[in-house]
């Protein structure tokens, strides 16, 4: 059978293209998530600037004109906020932020897994 006897529509290449780049950059943000989480809390300047950084980077995705970006700029703000609120804030606020960055962080690895799924659909799909 050629791929136009096929019941199931083929994803447009753009569309293939953006799950890709969703995904690569959902399983990155969690892992540096992690990673933020893990070196913020223990080394105080380090969790500051990295929680800035997140913060920063988080914006620009959530200002961004795709609106697959917006959730995963909008958790990069938090987390960014988490990782501050976790070194800087009152004692009872650091461990429900370690606590908020650590579901986050599965959160966005979790999207970058099924645009993951997805993407590989697609391109079987495709080929």
């Amino acid at each position: 059978m050629s791929q136009f006897d096929s019941k199931e529509p083929l994803i447009p290449a753009r569309a293939l293209e953006k799950q890709g780049v969703a995904a690569i950059g959902n399983l990155a943000g969690g892992v540096f998530l992690f990673i933020m989480g893990a070196l913020g809390t223990r080394l105080p300047i380090v969790g500051i600037i990295m929680g800035v950084v997140s913060a920063v980077v988080g914006l620009g995705a959530f200002l961004s004109k795709d609106p697959a970006d917006k959730k995963p700029g909008a958790v990069l703000i938090g987390g960014g906020a988490l990782v501050i609120f976790a070194r800087v804030g009152a004692a009872f606020i650091r461990p429900v932020a370690g606590t908020l960055l650590s579901i986050g962080a599965f959160g966005l690895i979790a999207m970058g897994i099924i645009n993951g799924v997805k993407f590989l659909k697609g391109l079987k799909s495709r080929g």
